[in-house]
């Protein structure tokens, strides 16, 4: 933090006190907003088994009731500050099945939550330190429903043995920093305002009431002002993709989101995309990965884990960073992997039928063969290049399915060499980790027949970031597969709507090399990368952010009492927000720093499809409507709305 440190020692000299805010200042709390109290109140108090799959409503509740108790208080007595009781005294009981009676249980409840959730900050901790040794008055002031006593308590229980000089509630004074209680702390304790500091996060209470009694003020924001408004947005898709789940308990991953940037130097919009957002997201993914690491291992088995090229090229970056565990970076495609399965025809079938156009160059590269019949038929195309589609139906009359086969058994020794070369003690495991961003697992199938034919005995467990679960009812008993965004976190139109513009999301992770196209010995043969060299650039601007973000994440969450990956689904549904806030919702930086972007199509062709397309977008919600465009096949390859 660089909040009120410059010139610390010459002002030191002069500064008779220094006050502090509490909450989300001095003590930060491991929610996304400070309602998550009540959300937790709604658990802790025994409601959420009464009344199940209702925190919404009972939060909504607290905060009415606490509008209630002020205006009343403002009609009575002509201030609106009020006590816990007070703010209880008006809410619903019989609602949630309760009598007044229970008000105690819920003013309890509430106050249990804030010890649980509620952490010292290391930053504004140290700084309160240095005054407090360097001879100055020290203390608290805050606008709070709960009392000195209470929040003394509350204080001590974050930071045992806590001292401090004073300790102003403005519940206690009937008044709050907007009004006199900056008054009654200078007249109470005899300072001299102009000799006083005031650190808080409110720019009216704390930075203006502070100010207009001649106090000199820090303003200690909780994000900037992009950064918050992105947490809204995520905010805003949490509630609408995962419906009914609690969205304020996140177990401080977005505290830690907060600490982590305010901590990291001021750098490229690239590299604050890649510690704000992208970080965030690949280490909830890390998390996950070592968790189906676990899962797979057992008694009398070996695991191994592998990233898959080229989009799991961050994520395995990061997992060698964080983690002492062996693991190898595989440069397999969905191409070489089917062609190397191949028995038959079909699996060939199959890959150039999602090939949106080819020609015959590309063709031979990719089998290194060019029968006559296929060189033909190229040649009877426009142009000479064939649609996918056209080219998969008409093969198994230009090709003989024995030629496959031994192109398939050359490929398939190829790439078991590079296996064994890359993955320590391949022939000894017993089961393999395929790591990469998703979707439907075809390398993990395609390996599968690949090992079946060569008589290899490896389990094999998919671990993707996003998973189209539908597509993994078909793969050998033995093996897994698991998305971290699955569909038991989100809806499966929900999933399509996320991959049909992952396409970002995938050059933003993607490695700097072409896409493996061969194998000879230990070397891999890649195609030529048509990236321009700005767009390489830019992808590892962002990831060097989210290094960034995973290298301090650990030693700020421990700094903080932090767990955000303690609960997985917790953790996946924040990670589907945070996703889905980037490719449904970019802010206009966003749109700037990625729109640009071309999206290399990788099935053998050297094709760039745009990310962006305004008119195209325009013209499609013009004629088709909004769901429409939002389905409309790529390219562009993102459809931001």
């Amino acid at each position: 933090m660089t909040i009120a440190t410059a010139g610390l020692e010459s002002r030191a000299q002069i500064v008779s006190a220094w006050s502090f805010d509490v909450f989300d200042t001095f003590l930060l709390r491991a929610c996304t907003t400070p309602d998550g109290v009540f959300e937790r109140t709604y658990e802790l108090s025994g409601i959420s088994r009464s009344c199940p799959n209702v925190s919404q409503s009972y939060v909504q509740h607290r905060i009415q009731a606490e509008a209630r108790a002020r205006r009343t208080a403002k009609h009575k007595r002509g201030t609106s500050e009020v006590r816990i009781d007070e703010i209880y005294s008006c809410f619903p009981f019989r609602l949630f099945g309760l009598t007044r009676s229970d008000l105690s249980l819920l003013v309890e409840s509430e106050f249990a939550a804030e010890l649980e959730l509620c952490r010292a900050n290391p930053d504004m901790f140290q700084q309160y330190l240095d005054m407090k040794r360097a001879g100055h008055r020290v203390g608290f002031i805050s606008d709070t429903y709960w009392d000195s006593e209470r929040l003394a308590r509350l204080l001590r229980a974050c930071r045992p043995g806590l001292a401090w000089d004073f300790l102003y509630a403005s519940c206690d004074h009937g008044s709050s920093k907007s009004e006199a209680l900056f008054a009654t702390y200078l007249a109470s304790e005899g300072i001299d305002p102009g000799a006083s500091f005031h650190v808080g996060d409110n720019d009216k209470a704390d930075i203006k009431g502070a100010k207009r009694h001649g106090i000199r003020a820090r303003y200690y924001p909780q994000a900037t002002a992009g950064l918050a408004s992105k947490f809204q947005r995520e905010t805003a898709l949490f509630e609408l993709l995962c419906a009914g789940a609690p969205s304020r308990l996140d177990h401080g991953a977005r505290t830690l989101r907060r600490m982590v940037a305010a901590r990291s130097a001021e750098k490229s919009p690239a590299f604050h995309l890649g510690v704000t957002v992208l970080g965030p997201v690949v280490t909830a993914f890390d998390a996950f990965v070592a968790r189906r690491c676990e899962d797979a291992a057992g008694p009398g088995r070996r695991v191994a884990l592998g990233f898959l090229g080229r989009d799991g090229f961050l994520a395995y970056r990061i997992w060698q960073d964080l983690h002492g565990m062996s693991s190898a970076y595989l440069e397999i495609n969905r191409r070489v992997s089917l062609i190397a399965s191949a028995d038959t025809m079909q699996p060939l079938v199959d890959l150039l039928g999602k090939v949106f156009k080819i020609d015959a160059p590309t063709f031979r590269d990719m089998l290194k063969i060019m029968p006559p019949k296929v060189e033909a038929f190229f040649a009877g195309c426009p142009g000479g290049i064939a649609h996918g589609n056209e080219l998969a139906e008409a093969l198994p009359g230009l090709m003989d399915p024995a030629e496959i086969v031994t192109l398939a058994a050359g490929l398939r020794t190829r790439l078991l060499t590079y296996l064994r070369r890359v993955i320590p003690g391949f022939d000894d495991c017993t089961d393999l980790v395929l790591a990469d961003l998703g979707y439907s697992g075809s390398v993990q199938k395609a390996l599968r027949r690949v090992f079946d034919l060569e008589g290899i005995k490896i389990r094999l467990h998919g671990a993707y970031l996003m998973s189209l679960d539908d597509a993994f009812d078909d793969i050998d008993e033995d093996d897994s597969a698991a998305g971290l965004v699955s569909d038991l976190m989100v809806t499966p139109h929900v999933k399509r709507m996320l991959i049909r513009n992952v396409a970002v999301l995938e050059q933003a992770c993607c490695s700097a090399d072409g896409s493996v196209r061969d194998y000879d010995g230990e070397q891999v043969l890649r195609e030529i990368n048509p990236r321009p060299a700005s767009q390489i650039a830019l992808a590892a601007e962002i990831q060097a952010g989210a290094l960034a973000f995973a290298e301090s994440a650990d030693d700020v969450a421990l700094d903080h009492g932090l767990r955000p990956y303690a609960s997985p689904d917790v953790a996946a549904r924040w990670c589907t927000a945070t996703l889905a806030r980037l490719l449904l919702l970019p802010d206009d930086d966003e749109l700037a720093l990625l729109g640009a972007l071309k999206h290399d199509v990788n099935l053998g062709t050297h094709a760039l499809a745009p990310m962006l397309d305004e008119k195209f977008v325009r013209d499609q919600i013009t004629a088709r409507g909004l769901s429409a465009a939002c389905a409309s096949a790529a390219p562009p390859m993102w459809l931001p709305p």
